[in-house]
Parts: C-alpha cells; sequence; structure tokens
C-alpha cells in the first residue's frame, strides 16, 4: 500500500513557521514524522514517532513524497 504525506503548521514565537510532516499508511497510521521550522534552519526527524494515530487528518494539507523524502535526508545528514 502506498504511502500518502500530509502536513500541518504552526507558529512558534522566536522561531516562525513550524511544519510537521507525516508519513502515513494506510488509513490513519503514522509510520514516520519530521518537523521543519526553516527560519531557524532546523529539522527534526522521527523514525519511531511518540504518536502513531493520526489525528483530524482532514486538517492536514498534502504534500508532496519528494518534499518529506529531502527534508527527511536532510534531517538524517545533520545527526551524523
Amino acid at each position: 500500500m502506498p504511502y500518502k504525506y500530509l502536513k500541518t503548521e504552526q507558529f512558534i514565537p522566536n522561531k516562525g513557521m513550524s511544519f510537521t510532516m507525516y508519513e502515513i499508511e494506510g488509513e490513519n497510521t503514522i509510520t514516520r514524522m519530521l518537523t521543519w521550522i526553516p527560519d531557524v534552519d532546523q529539522i527534526s526527524i522521527y523514525p519511531k514517532p511518540p504518536v502513531k494515530q493520526l489525528f483530524a487528518p482532514e486538517r492536514c494539507e498534502g504534500v508532496l513524497e519528494n518534499e518529506f523524502m529531502g527534508l527527511w535526508a536532510e534531517g538524517e545528514n545533520r545527526k551524523k
């Protein structure tokens, strides 16, 4: 079954806009997630996300797989 990719956003004081992106399998199962704050050049990746089910997916926007994968790869490279 193919994955789908969704994102939410919220403003973080003193940091700017924060985007949380989810890789979803099946109905609403989160397999991986990341948080990206472009204004402070921060990426946090979660290969084993603390949240397993996406709440209110209708509030999320779609995101392209290559955008998620690109940020994921960048986050992995920064951990090295």
